[in-house]
């Protein structure tokens, strides 16, 4: 495969700074199609898969198909090029209906080049050869788990899949952990660049509701856009971050307790403690009892800090290889 040129990255700032204008390059909402994510990320997903749908060597990917608005409507808009969304519909799904929608929806826009994944997004990336062949990442949407070291697997385990011109979007970059995730791995990889970033003012959960069909038109909770430029051709650009770290520190603190599974429930009822809200702090103290009680066995079973889980590792061990000599 050859590098990108100065061309390519023309055509690519091209895309964005088109979406940036005009949104959505075709509108299938009105067939049903619906999702979480801003229809900017939407129309910038369509016109690079257009672009890069020529290429045989190439395919789209992403990790978190919610309802498969992204996953379709790229499909929709580059026929022929391969399409995988892996989902295993873990979160962001409480009546278990999601993968049911996502095949609906394929079957019904016909949109035979789009494929789903079901499984864990790890698992999917560490075998992904047996899902896409001998094709080639080229463009790809980091929209899972957005946890510091989901967001960073989905980059390194994803690398090696990744075609030369490849493209990554990462979204809902408004987290904080998504950004520090985003830095650190421009920062240890130097072949690739960002080229692009927005954001909006919060979370859309938090936003006013008169503001809300703004930023869903727009890039919704933040984006982040990543290209392989192995010649260097663009400078450094890095995501903004939180430069106190105590957040990442505190996750060690946490996860070492023995009730670190607890810790959202208990952070809600702490709050509620706070600010003196009884009648708050008793529904959520019942409720964190309750999941207590669920895995009481387990919990009971650990030390009441420094839990290392380290009981059944082995004592030592040698790789031994026989080909050193």
């Amino acid at each position: 495969m050859s590098k990108p040129d100065k061309q390519y990255f023309k055509n690519i700032l091209a895309a964005i700074q088109e979406t940036e204008a005009d949104g959505l390059l075709s509108d299938h909402r009105a067939d049903g199609l619906s999702g979480l994510a801003g229809l900017k990320t939407v129309g910038v997903l369509q016109r690079l898969a257009r672009m890069m749908s020529a290429d045989e060597t190439a395919c789209y990917l992403e990790i978190g198909v919610f309802q498969g608005l992204t996953l379709v409507s790229t499909a929709l808009d580059a026929p022929g090029f391969p399409c995988y969304g892996i989902d295993n519909f873990r979160i962001l799904d409480p009546n278990a209906e999601n993968l049911s929608i996502v095949q609906d929806r394929i079957a019904g826009f016909k949109t035979d080049n789009a494929k789903l994944i079901n499984m864990d997004f790890e698992q999917a990336l560490e075998s992904l050869e047996d899902h896409i062949g001998d094709r080639k990442v080229g463009l790809y949407l980091i929209d899972g788990p957005h946890d510091y070291r989901s967001q960073l697997v989905c980059l390194l385990l994803a690398k090696r899949h990744l075609h030369d011109h490849a493209v990554i979007i990462i979204d809902d970059a408004n987290y904080p952990d998504v950004r520090m995730a985003t830095r650190d791995f421009l920062l240890s990889h130097s072949d690739f660049k960002m080229v692009f970033e927005a954001y909006s003012p919060a979370h859309p959960a938090n936003m006013d509701p008169a503001e809300l069909p703004k930023w869903e038109a727009g890039w919704l909770n933040g984006v982040n856009i990543l290209v392989h430029d192995p010649d260097g051709l663009f400078p450094d650009m890095m995501p903004p971050i939180v430069e106190d770290r105590t957040l990442y520190f505190n996750e060690w603190l946490t996860h070492r307790l023995r009730l670190a599974e607890l810790a959202p429930e208990a952070l809600a009822l702490a709050e509620k403690v706070c600010r003196d809200d009884s009648e708050s702090e008793s529904i959520l103290r019942q409720e964190l009892l309750e999941k207590f009680q669920k895995d009481t066995g387990s919990f009971n079973n650990r030390a009441q800090d420094r839990n290392v889980h380290s009981s059944d590792l082995c004592p030592s061990r040698i790789n031994a290889v026989c080909n050193l000599d």
